[in-house]
């Protein structure tokens, strides 16, 4: 992959020879905050809902057509729009996401509304994701990671069209990157960006968003089930980001733990020794302003307390005795072979790279992370381990009333 700047346009090209599908990814950093939750996910799905040329029902019709695949998703740092599409169509692939970004009308912007509330409360059937939603909000109570869907159901009816247009302007007027790989012409590509492409120069505006790497104190949050057949448990603490020298170290602590599948510890002692799961898992998810690392298990109501101590337990044997060498240098093989994994074809390749770069990670990242990982010790982990010991975290559990500990 390599970095070009076209009249200020951020744009990364991949040729990749005898591909059929040419795969674009732009990135537009939201370094403002919503007005209210909920607005940025509103403006992605409104971004194709009609423009002035088309309507929603047309857009539809020209992407099928063109066999392009085109989504928007807005995440907690950026809004990503991926397209695919034949090598041949490319031309028209990109006239249409100007027409989507330039002149998008947002006039079905009160059946959206209406859409995404439906949405949201059929989510939240789902105890796991009512779990996560209630671990998300009380880890950041007043940061705007903690739009999850219980507050964007509180503010989405105060969301005016204004609004929408407001925060349209400010990912046109924000950090932008566009990522290309396929069957390309260089030289072609980027003369058609800076013919057609001015509205994706990059601007340097100022993150609003603040850094928050710790909590103020532990919290115990109980959701009342009666009908659940199972308790359902996850605990969460907020770590440094990947701006941190201990992200890797993280890393290989959260795939001995629980991210590596049967073989990790949850699993093993948990899971297999002591019966307490139907599942379990530990999870590391690295944002720009912060890092969450959690731990998730799905067991019989009765061993809720049993299982909050195996939590508590397998983070004390990792930080009182370190990893062996062969659990240590398989922890750092799985996690090297999961980044080369996920940059095998042209939509991960645009998707990997054109998220690194607009996150200030640096089109080597994944090499320079994977060097950082084999560099990991053994006392690593285990100080890693005894951070989250000692730190702050919120536990989320959501099971019949019943079952509740008193300390809930």
């Amino acid at each position: 992959m390599k970095y070009h700047n076209v009249d200020g346009i951020n744009v990364l090209l991949e040729k990749t020879p005898k591909t059929p599908r040419i795969a674009v990814n732009f990135f537009f950093k939201t370094d403002k905050k919503e007005k209210f939750f909920g607005v940025n996910a509103l403006l992605a799905r409104l971004l194709l809902q009609g423009t002035k040329k088309y309507s929603a029902v047309e857009l539809s019709k020209e992407f099928e057509e063109e066999c392009i695949d085109i989504t928007f998703k807005a995440k907690q740092d950026y809004i990503k729009a991926s397209l695919i599409f034949l090598n041949e169509d490319f031309k028209k692939a990109m006239v249409l996401f100007k027409e989507l970004m330039l002149n998008s009308t947002f006039d079905d912007f009160e059946k959206e509304i209406i859409k995404i509330k439906g949405e949201i409360i059929s989510d939240l059937d789902n105890p796991k994701m009512k779990l996560t939603d209630a671990l998300i909000r009380n880890m950041y109570p007043i940061h705007p990671y903690g739009s999850v869907h219980t507050r964007i159901l509180e503010d989405i009816d105060k969301i005016s069209k204004n609004d929408i247009i407001s925060a349209h302007q400010d990912i046109l007027n924000s950090q932008k990157a566009v990522s290309i790989v396929g069957d390309i012409n260089q030289n072609d590509v980027l003369e058609y960006l800076k013919s057609e492409y001015s509205f994706m120069a990059t601007s340097q505006s100022k993150d609003e968003v603040e850094d928050i790497f710790e909590l103020n104190e532990d919290k115990n949050i109980w959701l009342t089930k009666n009908d659940a057949s199972q308790a359902q448990i996850i605990q969460g603490w907020i770590i440094e980001s990947f701006k941190s020298d201990k992200c890797a170290k993280y890393a290989v602590l959260n795939n001995i733990l629980g991210s590596s599948g049967l073989s990790s510890r949850l699993f093993v002692n948990l899971r297999d020794k002591q019966g307490l799961a139907y599942t379990v898992r530990s999870q590391y998810e690295t944002l720009l302003h912060s890092g969450i690392f959690n731990m998730y298990i799905g067991t019989a109501p009765t061993n809720i307390e049993k299982s909050l101590k195996g939590f508590e337990d397998e983070l004390r044997k990792l930080a009182q005795t370190p990893p062996d060498e062969i659990e240590l240098q398989g922890a750092k093989e799985n996690l090297s072979g999961r980044m080369k994994y996920f940059t095998q074809n042209n939509a991960q390749i645009a998707s990997v790279y054109g998220y690194n770069y607009i996150m200030g990670l640096g089109l080597d990242y994944n090499e320079e992370f994977i060097a950082e990982i084999n560099k990991v010790e053994a006392k690593s982990v285990s100080e890693m381990a005894q951070k989250l010991l000692e730190a702050h975290k919120v536990t989320a559990i959501i099971a019949p009333e019943v079952y509740k500990p008193n300390n809930f």
